[in-house]
């Protein structure tokens, strides 16, 4: 059709303008551009995604990640026609879930949930891991980012922040903390905290958050940093205590402060979840990709992260890449100004 109507316009172009060779060469140059232009959009166009798409989500099931992965997958399976199913492989800090990633295929069917800890801490802080996010992932999606807490466990005495840096500070026994694991996000904050208050604190890592959740509920460990969410139902029927957040104020705990508010500041980052790639993929398929998990002017996909206790973080592109540049250099300096070092 485009290009029927294009010779049309082409046979009403004036008869003497026809005999002007330069005038000939212009509508020669134009005429093959708009082939060039339809050859392009039918090839876009053609594009589809695989009928099967597998997201690798790289932490135990239960926790945080594997809530948004679920939610993610449910959106593109809504938004296409492909069976889109979720994976847990837990393990070394998503190190696991990447390395089963990377044996995978580049044409859109492989995919990886991530927390923001992964991409812009861990590799920072353990060389041992056999991943460079700069170079084996792309980025495709950021889908949210989600309030985080401190709790602990009931058997301990204190109600606030403060009264935990004394008993950290005063206590012969020593306060142990949980993670996701060496090097995520969780053990970022305790190390954020220990900086903030200077008391210190033994770092227990584990496969996800909630086996760390499951031993503060049982007194196995002192605390952990936590999404508000998972543990909005423990806190409020007493099993374990909020003793402030990360960032901002969350309306489930109106009264609850932040770490800032409580006088110790510079544990203000909230972290993220997002969608990445293998290294490989194409823009074509990148872009499909994020139009198909979060298209534009999708409002249930916000409300269902809203209800699952995050807040949406559209970003794709250049604004998703430069958030990963911002946060690498943050805790880059952390690692570097502290000399943090794993065991």
């Amino acid at each position: 059709m485009f290009i029927q109507t294009t010779r049309q316009l082409l046979r009403l172009i004036p008869a003497q303008l026809k005999n002007d060779g330069y005038l000939q060469m212009a509508w020669a140059m134009i005429f093959n551009m708009c082939l060039l232009s339809v050859a392009l959009i039918s090839q876009v166009s053609a594009q589809s995604l695989p009928n099967h798409i597998r997201i690798i989500i790289p932490f135990a099931p239960g926790g945080p990640t594997d809530v948004m992965g679920r939610l993610a997958a449910e959106s593109l399976a809504q938004h296409t026609k492909s069976t889109v199913i979720n994976e847990n492989r837990p393990g070394a800090n998503g190190l696991v879930g990447v390395n089963f990633m990377k044996q995978g295929s580049v044409d859109g069917s492989n995919l990886l949930f991530v927390s923001s800890g992964m991409i812009t801490f861990s590799p920072l802080l353990d060389k041992a891991l056999s991943y460079d996010p700069q170079k084996d992932l792309v980025p495709i999606i950021c889908l949210a980012q989600t309030d985080i807490g401190i709790i602990v466990a009931n058997q301990v005495p204190v109600n606030n922040l403060k009264e935990l840096v004394a008993l950290g500070k005063n206590s012969s026994s020593t306060l142990s903390f949980g993670s996701a694991g060496h090097g995520n996000i969780l053990h970022a904050y305790i190390e954020l905290l220990k900086d903030a208050t200077k008391m210190h604190l033994l770092h227990v890592p584990y496969k996800g958050a909630s086996p760390s959740f499951t031993d503060v509920l049982g007194g196995q460990i002192s605390g952990m940093f936590i999404s508000v969410a998972l543990a909005e139902q423990a806190v409020k029927s007493g099993k374990v205590k909020l003793l402030a957040l990360v960032g901002k104020r969350n309306s489930s705990f109106p009264d609850v402060l932040t770490i800032t508010e409580q006088g110790f500041p510079g544990v203000d980052t909230l972290p993220w979840f997002a969608i990445m790639g293998p290294r490989g993929m194409t823009p074509e398929t990148v872009q499909l990709l994020a139009n198909s998990i979060a298209p534009v002017g999708d409002e249930e996909l916000k409300r269902k992260i809203t209800a699952a206790g995050s807040s949406p973080l559209l970003l794709t592109g250049a604004p998703f890449a430069q958030l990963i540049k911002n946060e690498s250099a943050m805790w880059s300096k952390l690692i570097t100004d502290k000399k943090i070092a794993l065991p």
